[in-house]
């Protein structure tokens, strides 16, 4: 019995190795990703809208498995526009969308 007990033992302890060591090996890129997600968004956001970075901040931020969600507060001329950017995750990063249309909110 006692093989058979140390067996089992050793099967949970190696589950949970594995259960929880993935996790934490990827979490590495998440933050990569995040962070890189962020000033790549403040950039597009920036550019779109005509206006200098500083006046694209970055409010929210959210990590999929394929994509990073980045909410930024648009300032110009004295008003706020709630600007979503979702980011591909899929091989290098690369802006997927943009919401609202910077270019047609402009016009308004």
């Amino acid at each position: 019995m006692k093989t058979t007990f140390f067996a089992q033992s050793l099967a949970v302890l190696a589950f949970a190795v594995v259960s929880f060591a993935a996790p934490v090996a990827s979490a590495g890129n998440d933050v990569e990703d995040r962070t890189a997600a962020i000033r790549l968004c403040r950039a597009e956001v920036a550019a779109q809208a005509n206006v200098d970075q500083s006046q694209a901040r970055f409010d929210e931020v959210r990590v999929r498995a394929h994509t990073v969600r980045v909410d930024i507060d648009l300032w110009r001329d004295g008003r706020l526009t709630n600007v979503r950017c979702d980011v591909s995750r899929d091989g290098e990063l690369t802006v997927a969308s943009i919401n609202p249309a910077l270019q047609l909110a402009s016009a308004q």
